[in-house]
């Protein structure tokens, strides 16, 4: 390219006038060789990244037809990649066990895999480097939860039942990692049974206008079965915890899938530390019977008082919720032998009423000013989920009610501001991370089951 005239006589007055400077200055003779005081260093930047699939676990070859097409107009590069819960059996250190699990059962871990060429860009080359060594990355918050650190074995249950090792390369924070447990590559998940591609990661794009627009063009916006997560998305009122905050909040437990396949047993220490006995009232004036975690007792007995003192009462079907609803049944949605993805019902997680009115994949009958309610005490309402679910009502211990993310059904109304129960904080006081941090963060769970 052919400089300007001005810029080309600016250059050689600048020039001209350096050397001036320096006229009759010595000329020091080089005394020895160049010393490295520093090694360069690749600067990792964070960069926009979208995350795309659906209803089905596994994700529609269209789906991703469509989508690479949608990156490529916009300039990006994309990778497909899976998630789901593993059983973790136990983790050893130079022969000695660290943790393990009781004899046939596992801890369930939330793992996702995606290739080295995504890991990179979308977590850092230190990040990729342990994955191409053959090496696996479990999230700080699980590595101390588990005692683990790098050098490590971890065993895992594969998809046919028997156990398949992995070293510790790196123990990563879990904002990093996505919100992962277990990092890990395609070929690694093949390992261990892990089949199945469930979604489709684009990043590299020219801005993020031109992804939404190829996005739109290429018809994924519109369709109700696919859900598009973006890196600046707000926080959805209706998103959940991931297993990680989950565990961390609701305590852990190691478990045992039934001969049935669904069904789940888990461990007893778990349940006579977080579960009642039985199934118990929890509010008079709407007097539903569940068995709840004893994290979630208190917000769930806030929102059913304020509903009825709200006069409403009425909007919730107490007899179906005591018959077929309530909050726990541990059970296990098999995807590949002894891999899937839990239930938050497993941990008492959720409350379910009006299952006929609101049935699974069915548009949500719920009465929204009693879906605002529970939201105002830190519950998620599973009508918004990808497949709508309108009769659970989820904790996530942070206020909900406020926040403006566009809900297909019942939206929040205008945010009133209050400095107390802000939105955004945890019962701890911290803030709920929001985008690339947590977009791994559900691998491992099924929504509303």
């Amino acid at each position: 390219m052919k400089r300007p005239l001005a810029a080309l006589v600016g250059a050689v007055a600048l020039t001209t006038s350096l050397a001036g400077a320096e006229a009759g200055a010595p000329i020091s003779a080089v005394s020895s060789a160049a010393v490295v005081q520093a090694q360069a260093q690749w600067v990792y930047t964070a960069t926009d990244v979208v995350s795309i699939y659906n209803r089905a676990n596994a994700l529609a070859s269209d789906v991703a037809a469509r989508a690479i097409s949608a990156v490529d107009a916009a300039h990006g590069a994309w990778a497909l990649g899976r998630g789901v819960s593993v059983g973790m059996q136990a983790v050893r250190r130079n022969g000695a066990v660290v943790q393990q699990a009781p004899d046939g059962f596992a801890y369930p871990m939330s793992t996702t895999a995606l290739p080295l060429d995504a890991v990179g860009p979308l977590m850092g080359r230190d990040v990729a480097g342990v994955l191409a060594r053959g090496y696996v990355v479990m999230g700080r918050t699980t590595a101390d939860r588990r005692g683990a650190r790098v050098g490590d074995v971890v065993d895992l249950v594969t998809a046919s039942g028997s156990l398949f090792s992995f070293l510790i390369g790196m123990v990563a924070d879990d904002a990093v990692v996505g919100g992962t447990e277990l990092l890990i590559t395609p070929d690694q998940a093949d390992d261990i049974g892990a089949t199945i591609d469930s979604r489709i990661v684009l990043w590299g794009f020219s801005s993020r206008t031109a992804l939404d627009q190829a996005l739109s063009s290429f018809g994924l916006d519109a369709r109700a079965e696919v859900r598009i997560r973006r890196s600046w998305d707000a926080l959805d009122p209706d998103s959940t915890l991931g297993m990680t905050q989950t565990k961390t909040l609701l305590g852990e437990f190691a478990y045992r899938v039934r001969d049935n396949g669904t069904d789940i047993d888990v461990t007893g220490d778990w349940e006579a530390a977080f579960m009642p006995p039985d199934r118990e009232v929890l509010v008079d004036a709407i007097p539903i019977r569940a068995r709840c975690n004893y994290t979630i007792r208190a917000d769930l007995q806030a929102a059913l008082t304020e509903v009825a003192q709200a006069g409403l009462a009425g909007a919730i079907e107490v007899g179906n919720a005591n018959t077929y609803g309530g909050c726990y049944y541990p059970r296990f949605n098999r995807l590949s032998g002894a891999l899937g993805f839990l239930s938050r019902h497993s941990w008492g997680q959720a409350l379910d009423t009006n299952t006929v009115s609101n049935a699974q994949g069915r548009v949500p009958q719920m009465n929204c000013d009693v879906v605002r309610i529970f939201r105002k005490h830190n519950f998620a309402w599973g009508g918004n989920f990808l497949t709508p679910d309108g009769m659970h009502f989820e904790w996530v211990g942070t206020r909900r009610d406020q926040y403006q993310y566009p809900s297909r059904y019942c939206p929040n109304l205008p945010v009133v501001t209050t400095t107390q129960n802000a939105p955004g904080a945890r019962p701890d006081g911290t803030e709920v991370p929001v985008g690339r941090t947590t977009l791994f963060a559900d691998d491992g769970f099924s929504n509303g089951e």
